[in-house]
């Protein structure tokens, strides 16, 4: 068995197949560029999904409304800070205030307690208590919804063992949730999932559409020509650019109809407001393919450089996983990624009704990552150019 491992050993040695794997792993291996597009993005993307789409729900934001404003109602608020899955947030004056939270998706659960809480307590009467859900996401509402009646059972179990000379009939189940699902009544996840996904196929197709178009005139030769005309390198940038502005915007509008017609996904807000900020992020979306253009050399380096830039905003985004639920890191590189401000703004608008008085952060931070791209994209080019 040895001689026959040692032989056949040899005879690979001596090989042909050997000799040319030997030579195209020192061409692999003289190439530092391809070493680490082999090495380094594999493993950065294992550890971004690998984090990312971690199941595990951990800080899920709880915002109060106390009216009470008494040691009974602290206790209850106590309760929130029982679990890892949920944490307070913030304290509101008023349910309205925090209704706006949750409208701009700061808030996961709104808790509003009722002014005569304590005294319904003290009382051995049952207390109403409203929470309200952001159900835009479906599975994370669900979970959390388990999360707070298990944490309120668990008080009133409390609460009557520490009544044990109270008649039965007044020691029943004194705290009772009133639920409101906000949003996504059927908690329908396909509302959840298909206007993130909106927001990563036009990304994808925006930034491959416009490094494609810039590397093939830079293949060809036309780019020269175009520099012999008058017109500025800001001018020849604009006019590649404006005409895929305008297929994007025709492709936004087929994704709402169909995101109407096939999964129901209703169009709650101003459909205006929807086109302005689409366009603003489409500005965005070519600016990174132009960027990536300026640097490759070819069509195939600016797909594969492509490649390994959208699988990370697709992951940072939210679009297919809440950004709620990725550990804290996760959630701060998500606010370098501008598709995350976009899907906020698609589902603000679609599922939420709401406009440019909630979605103005969202939509100021598209125009800084606009003016930003587009400006470093002009300049490398111009400076490639040079």
């Amino acid at each position: 068995m040895h001689k026959q491992l040692v032989s056949w050993l040899d005879g690979l040695l001596g090989s042909r197949f050997w000799a040319l794997f030997r030579k195209e792993l020192a061409q692999i291996l003289h190439n530092p560029q391809m070493v680490r597009i082999i090495l380094v993005p594999p493993t950065v993307m294992l550890l971004l999904y690998g984090f990312a789409l971690n199941p595990d729900f951990k800080d899920l934001k709880v915002g109060i409304a106390d009216y009470s404003q008494s040691s009974a109602s602290r206790e209850l608020i106590e309760i929130f800070e029982q679990t890892d899955a949920l944490t307070v947030s913030n304290y509101y004056t008023s349910a309205s205030e925090m209704a706006d939270a949750l409208a701009r998706g700061n808030l996961t659960v709104g808790v509003t307690i009722p002014p005569e809480f304590a005294e319904d307590i003290a009382r051995g009467r049952s207390a109403q208590v409203q929470v309200l859900y952001d159900a835009v996401d479906a599975n994370t509402a669900s979970i959390a919804s388990g999360y707070v009646t298990q944490l309120v059972s668990d008080y009133n179990l409390r609460q009557r063992d520490n009544r044990p000379g109270v008649a039965s009939s007044a020691r029943r189940a004194q705290v009772q949730l009133k639920t409101l699902v906000l949003y996504n009544q059927g908690l329908d996840t396909a509302w959840f999932i298909v206007p993130g996904m909106i927001g990563v196929l036009l990304t994808v197709i925006g930034s491959q559409l416009a490094s494609t178009s810039v590397v093939r005139e830079k293949e060809a030769g036309t780019i020269e020509q175009l520099l012999m005309t008058p017109a500025s390198n800001t001018e020849v940038i604009l006019a590649k650019i404006c005409p895929l502005l305008v297929l994007l915007i025709m492709d936004a509008c087929i994704a709402l109809t169909v995101a109407r017609l096939v999964f129901g996904v209703p169009l709650r807000g101003n459909f205006l407001v929807f086109l302005g900020v689409s366009s603003l992020y489409f500005w965005v979306g070519i600016s990174i393919g132009i960027l990536l253009a300026s640097f490759s050399k070819s069509q195939q380096q600016a797909q594969l450089t492509a490649f390994f830039i959208n699988p990370p905003m697709v992951i940072l985004s939210g679009a297919t996983s809440p950004t709620s639920a990725m550990p804290p890191f996760m959630q701060f590189l998500s606010h370098l990624d501008p598709l995350r401000y976009f899907i906020e703004v698609c589902r603000g608008v679609l599922l939420k009704g709401v406009g440019l008085e909630s979605l103005w952060p969202q939509v100021l931070t598209l125009l800084a990552f606009a003016l930003v791209l587009m400006t470093l994209s002009i300049r490398q080019f111009r400076r490639q150019l040079q």
